[in-house]
């Protein structure tokens, strides 16, 4: 039996949070292959860290001591802490170094997509061996249905008008102000945008001023408690990140059979264009797929059960052994 030491922070509402909890999902079916700990002071034959915090920081170096395989999870690069918070962007420049440092000391990096790895290569000098293992989902968690579509929408007084939904933290890097300026067009639908919202001294001004001046038909629920409500409810999902490392919520939307919009980035290079989602660069072509999803219904639903189909893949049983596979060939170093 393979122990594995899973270690992690708090990260509160987040894709990371996801992950984490995919990945403990993933640890649990593979028993008896695998027994995991979690967060535990003590030598195992793999610690996979999913943070670089101090305490993961100090685990990996006691591993590396005792000649264990250390796993280390790239969520966080200096490209996605930048436009995020106050001073993220200055803060992302120390970033860089320390995580360099950190991703280093790995036997085998993680990154959920071939964007990342390309990242952590080009950006970060990374030199040891890097595995693109998707994040994963648990579609058997993702059951969407008319009595939360019609929950959600009694809760926002949205009525029947189209909703188009967007999910996630409420940053500039996550194209909140494309969203909030593409709602303008359309007064007769209804945006919605679930996520955590920051405390005010944690938001940049930019921020705080969309967030003030959004037109009437611009809802920013923060934290929903699931997010089947808003996607059960949504007739469009949109996503119009600037920077993913791979973009949990456009799973989620597809696990849902969702029609996706999202911006075209080197990210989703395993999204096809008109089969499984719609690709746009600018605000104008946002806006044109939105109007024509929401037209044209056979479209919207063909796009979403291709979604579906497409997201099977990024299953947690099926993620689950590849990650087992990585385990049993890393090499100490």
């Amino acid at each position: 039996m393979l122990s594995v030491n899973l270690v992690y922070g708090t990260y509160g509402e987040s894709g990371i949070l996801t992950s984490i909890n995919n990945t403990r999902r993933m640890l649990e079916l593979l028993d008896p292959e695998v027994r995991l700990y979690e967060n535990a002071p003590r030598i195992c034959d793999v610690i996979h860290a999913h943070t670089f915090g101090p305490i993961a920081l100090f685990l990996a170096l006691l591993h590396k001591a005792y000649r264990r395989v250390v796993v280390i999870h790239a969520h966080t690069t200096p490209q996605d802490v930048r436009s995020s918070y106050v001073a993220a962007s200055f803060l992302s420049i120390f970033l860089r170094r320390y995580l360099k440092f950190y991703y280093n000391l790995a036997d085998v990096c993680i990154a959920p997509s071939l964007y990342t790895k390309d990242v952590l290569i080009t950006t970060l000098g990374v030199r040891r061996r890097i595995e693109v293992v998707s994040n994963g989902i648990d579609l058997n968690l993702y059951s969407c249905d008319q009595e939360r579509a019609n929950t959600f929408r009694k809760r926002y007084a949205i009525g029947d008008r189209p909703l188009i939904l967007s999910v996630g933290l409420v940053f500039m890097r996550k194209g909140i102000a494309d969203f909030v300026e593409v709602a303008r067009i359309f007064p007769e639908f209804q945006f919605a945008w679930a996520g955590r919202i920051l405390a005010s001294p944690f938001l940049p001004r930019r921020t705080r001023e969309i967030l003030r001046n959004a037109p009437p038909n611009v809802l920013f629920t923060g934290r929903v408690e699931n997010i089947c409500d808003p996607l059960s409810a949504a007739q469009i999902f949109v996503f119009p990140s600037y920077e993913e490392n791979q973009g949990i919520a456009v799973l989620e939307a597809a696990a849902c059979s969702l029609p996706i919009v999202i911006r075209d980035l080197p990210v989703y290079t395993g999204y096809v264009h008109e089969r499984d989602c719609i690709k746009f660069t600018s605000r104008r072509e946002l806006a044109a797929a939105i109007q024509e999803l929401v037209t044209n219904k056979t479209k919207a639903g063909l796009l979403g059960q291709n979604a579906r189909e497409a997201v099977q893949k990024h299953d947690i049983r099926v993620i689950g052994r590849k990650l087992l596979r990585v385990y049993l060939s890393a090499k100490v170093r």
